[in-house]
């Protein structure tokens, strides 16, 4: 599947295809890269990248929602432009709702989608439990998206499961491609997520004078305690 706290208790899978979201993500994100192809061939520089920010967990009667925060960029270059049309994936739990009104207990979703939906991904992706968009199904997505050169743009999704629900996995990321430019292969694809860990912070390095004066306190140290042995008794 990099903007990762370091107290980020989200645990991927070894292929870094998978993430199980727990209670207490609460307020943590993680990030998720998407590569491109078209007509199933990959092409260079097709490529989306996803913050997820968990917000909770809330109980409505006899259901539960877990509510995100998703800022989407498609960050396509080497040559190539693109929009980025709609996002989807699986989840290990059933989802209650998706496709139906907006209500309170039901999927949903607003900001810079306005639809959920479940079905597929075209260019032989395959099926997601839910896809967010602006079309009318997951093959569309409408005028809606992000494209390249854009500032990010967010949407905040709502997943609703039936009972009590304290964590849950999500797998199988993608978004669709539209309005595709600089490759001859066609203007619509696909591409694949997957967590990349963000490096280590920097090692902290004393400020050069801190150091100097930590030497120097050193030798004068060393040389009163010499001083001190060749003293007589």
């Amino acid at each position: 599947m990099a903007v990762v706290p370091s107290a980020s208790a989200f645990s991927f899978s070894p292929n870094n295809d998978s993430v199980t979201v727990t209670a207490t993500d609460i307020n943590q994100s993680f990030e998720i890269n998407f590569g491109g192809n078209v007509d199933t061939t990959n092409v260079e520089g097709l490529s989306s990248k996803a913050i997820f920010k968990f917000l909770g967990f809330t109980t409505v009667g006899s259901k539960t929602e877990a509510k995100f925060d998703i800022s989407l960029s498609n960050t396509s270059s080497n040559g190539i432009t693109s929009r980025t049309s709609a996002l989807g994936f699986d989840v290990d739990k059933t989802l209650f709702g998706v496709g139906n009104t907006n209500g309170s207990g039901n999927t949903r979703v607003s900001g810079l989608f306005s639809n959920d939906r479940e079905g597929s991904f075209p260019n032989q992706f395959g099926n997601v439990d839910v896809c967010f968009t602006n079309g009318n199904t997951c093959q569309g997505g409408g005028n809606g998206g992000v494209s390249t050169g854009s500032v990010a743009a967010t949407f905040s999704p709502i997943l609703a499961f039936n009972g009590s629900v304290t964590s849950f996995t999500l797998s199988n990321l993608g978004v669709r491609y539209q309005s595709i430019t600089g490759t001859s292969l066609g203007t619509s694809g696909t591409g694949e997520g997957f967590y990349v860990a963000p490096p280590p912070p920097p090692k902290k390095v004393s400020e050069p004078t801190t150091a100097a004066a930590i030497a120097l306190f050193a030798v004068s140290a060393l040389v009163v305690k010499k001083k001190k042995h060749l003293l007589p008794a």
